[in-house]
């Protein structure tokens, strides 16, 4: 397959398509396929799912784009720390080049451009969804970058998030282990493996999240802070649907749907996750704790919780 895909598609090096592959992007008549070297047949369709890794990064230029506003909340000669809002992508997707946060930060900060290891990641070490809020270290420099990496390399970063679930945990407090693997049908979708998977494969990964009720919102609701010790793609969001407690507005893994919530679906524009602290050595060797409140949104949403009756 990946001798196939790079004799037809050779803007792209057959060590891509090895990746695509191994990380499940690549389906064939429907299945996800992680063998690079599965052997096709006449007839066979293969769908290549949306991914950044399309994009030719040697090729891509992130446009600076000073229109997109960067809420600072600490910066020194190597990093700046930004408060990302609910809504804005990080970075370039092939569905979407321009109105990033890269743009932004290419914008302000020019020299950004050819830090990191990916152009189409300028200074960017580690990612927030699109609708989840917070706080997010960008690098200024290459030595900043490969500092900041590594500390998130040897898991030494604290992130903590405020998440705002449907239900409360029978337990003020808990971990969850989950494996996580790709959905065989959405590319773009993760689910939790329920039974430990030993076969080695790589697109299954280990995952360890913990958390602990803030506040209890009535009988039906719930505030959580939320640390995760391994950062796998939409982690949080699948652990908490995993152990039944899905973060309110998040369509893509919580059961119901905003508008099943009747008028408070106006409040619930995006999933109800927050990047409220993050602690950190910067380069500088300056130990850094610095914490986001919860955005006004949330604040409005948990008001409106409060005042739901409670149900049997």
């Amino acid at each position: 397959m990946d001798k196939f895909l790079t004799a037809h598609l050779d803007r792209f090096s057959r060590t891509r398509f090895q990746k695509l592959i191994k990380d499940g992007a690549i389906k064939i008549n429907g299945a996800v396929v992680e063998k690079p070297g599965f052997k096709l047949k006449a007839g066979d369709k293969i769908t290549i799912e949306d991914s950044e890794f399309l994009l030719p990064d040697k090729e891509f230029v992130v446009e600076p784009d000073p229109n997109i506003p960067l809420d600072i909340v600490y910066e020194d000669k190597d990093i700046v720390v930004i408060n990302k809002q609910a809504g804005l992508v990080v970075h370039p997707t092939p569905r979407q080049h321009r109105h990033t946060l890269a743009n932004a930060l290419v914008a302000k900060y020019p020299n950004i451009a050819h830090v990191g290891e990916n152009t189409l990641r300028p200074g960017i070490v580690h990612r927030l969804d699109k609708d989840t809020s917070g706080l997010m270290a960008i690098a200024k420099n290459q030595e900043a970058f490969t500092f900041l990496k590594n500390q998130f390399l040897a898991h030494e970063v604290v992130k903590v998030y405020l998440a705002l679930v449907e239900g409360v945990p029978a337990e003020k407090k808990g971990v969850i282990t989950f494996q996580i693997r790709p959905s065989a049908l959405n590319r773009l979708k993760k689910v939790a493996v329920r039974h430990l998977d030993t076969s080695g494969r790589k697109s299954i990964r280990s995952a360890e999240t913990h958390y602990k009720v803030k506040n209890k919102i009535g009988a039906n609701f719930a505030l959580l802070e939320v640390t995760p010790k391994t950062g796998r793609t939409h982690q949080i969001r699948v652990h908490l649907t995993a152990i039944g407690h899905a973060i309110l507005g998040d369509t893509m893994y919580h059961a119901k749907n905003p508008k099943d919530y009747g008028d408070l679906k106006e409040l619930m524009k995006r999933q109800m996750l927050h990047a409220y602290k993050l602690k950190f050595i910067a380069p500088s060797g300056k130990k850094l704790d610095l914490e986001s409140p919860m955005p006004p949104d949330m604040a409005v949403l948990v008001k409106a919780l409060k005042k739901i009756k409670t149900t049997e």
